[in-house]
């Protein structure tokens, strides 16, 4: 059963993993003034990131940061992909790289250069601090953790965001994952990582689900 994000049956037996408390929603999206209500929306969200010492976002690409599918296999420009970012995405990672929460792409797409492509587009000022692990056969997972879902992909790009920046320390305990894919999102709450399902016929719950973070 998914509600707010999670999947409860896996969190009911596995006390370790984290996931959102939606027992109480925080305000009402408005019909105006929209890109104003997103920011401080995000705001807020990545303050309640902060307060967890939550310091590794790992975001799915399709139906998740954009808001189509491409099954891998994008026929049309980077610039036209990025017409299909959603519009949240850009305050929220921004609030989040400025308060030094490192980001990474975890995507089952092999189209990593587009992917990249897309970030360099929609954040032209940090774009080279994403990490990206795809299907593109650049990268292997070589630990002994899960190797379902996205676990390895987050494991990869972990292992080299501490390569990066030596001085933090990225765990299960400090990572959250978004997803638009429950089976992804069950996998991380099994394996004891932080994880929320973006839902996509409403996809700015997720700034509601983030605040709600436990």
């Amino acid at each position: 059963m998914i509600h707010g994000g999670v999947n409860e049956t896996i969190l009911n037996g596995n006390e370790s993993a984290k996931a959102i408390d939606n027992s109480s929603m925080i305000g009402t999206k408005p019909n105006t003034d929209q890109d104003k209500w997103l920011r401080e929306q995000s705001s807020k969200a990545v303050d309640r990131l902060v307060k967890l010492n939550i310091n590794f976002l790992a975001l799915d690409f399709d139906l998740t940061m954009i808001d189509i599918h491409t099954g891998g296999h994008w026929k049309d420009t980077p610039a036209e992909m990025a017409k299909h970012m959603r519009p949240m995405f850009i305050p929220l990672l921004e609030e989040a790289h400025s308060k030094s929460i490192r980001l990474a792409i975890c995507t089952f797409s092999p189209q990593v250069k587009h992917i990249s492509e897309v970030l360099r587009i929609i954040y032209p000022d940090f774009h080279q601090h994403f990490v990206i692990r795809g299907r593109d056969k650049s990268w292997s997972y070589e630990g002994n953790g899960m190797r379902d879902g996205k676990q390895p992909y987050m494991a990869s790009a972990a292992t080299e965001l501490q390569v990066r920046f030596p001085g933090e320390s990225f765990t299960k305990r400090t990572t959250l994952l978004v997803d638009d894919d429950n089976n992804n999102v069950g996998m991380a709450l099994q394996d004891g990582t932080r994880a929320i399902w973006l839902n996509e016929d409403d996809p700015e719950e997720l700034l509601y689900d983030m605040q709600n973070l436990i």
